[in-house]
């Protein structure tokens, strides 16, 4: 275990394998990740973050896993600190703003995503909105999870949501006015559900948007609702 103090909260670390250098990088990103958020989005709620580098990656209330079985899985030490830095995201969304996630999965997946863009938008990292990598994604990103298969599943409610939302704001004030929304977002509807048609209203209010025209391509609204079965 590796124990940091970043302010008043403290991180720790769990590694099951003996890999003590990677835990101690994941604990120095885990630090960067955890001032960002709260200086970006609001105060983290707990006082104290586990880190568990054990089985696949999952949030719970001041707790994260993260898998330590990334060799196996043909994944990159890189590959696991993102993992990280997108759970602890998840301690903002989906752990303060809670959202039905079989009906609005993108609702946490997809900003928790799209925070950790701008996460590492803000330590110098290339975020350029690819629209061509989700062309063949045709369906909205807010349909149940039992309409997308299970293949295509994670390509909607992570990637193809969180790299449509990013376009919006590279044309609407770009990264800083994205880190402000999810400022304005977190304090406005902290410890209360989201769903899909409230979090487009508040978007288009914050953006001052005066119709649909930029969620058509991905989200489907209840004025344009058609028969999904």
């Amino acid at each position: 275990m590796i124990q940091k103090k970043t302010g008043d909260i403290t991180i720790r670390v769990f590694g099951v394998d003996e890999n003590k250098e990677l835990h101690k990088e994941i604990s120095e990103i885990a630090n960067e990740a955890m001032n960002y958020f709260q200086d970006t989005i609001g105060p983290y709620p707990h006082k104290q973050l586990d880190i568990i580098l054990d089985e696949l990656g999952m949030e719970y209330p001041g707790v994260v896993t993260a898998g330590s079985i990334y060799n196996r899985l043909q994944k990159s030490p890189e590959h696991l600190k993102r993992t990280v830095v997108h759970e602890i995201a998840h301690q903002w969304f989906y752990g303060v703003i809670s959202n039905d996630p079989y009906h609005d999965a993108w609702l946490d997946e997809g900003i928790t995503t799209f925070a950790t863009l701008l996460f590492y938008a803000n330590q110098g990292n290339d975020t350029s909105f690819d629209e061509e990598l989700f062309r063949e994604f045709t369906l909205p990103v807010n349909l149940p999870l039992d309409k997308y298969s299970s293949n295509e599943q994670s390509g909607y409610i992570y990637g193809k949501s969180s790299e449509m939302l990013w376009g919006v704001f590279q044309e609407n004030g770009g990264e800083l006015k994205a880190e402000d929304f999810l400022k304005n977002y977190y304090d406005h509807y902290q410890y209360k559900e989201v769903n899909t048609q409230e979090f487009v209203r508040f978007l288009k209010y914050y953006l001052n948007l005066k119709d649909d025209d930029y969620f058509k391509d991905w989200i489907l609204l209840e004025n344009n609702n058609e028969n999904l079965n």
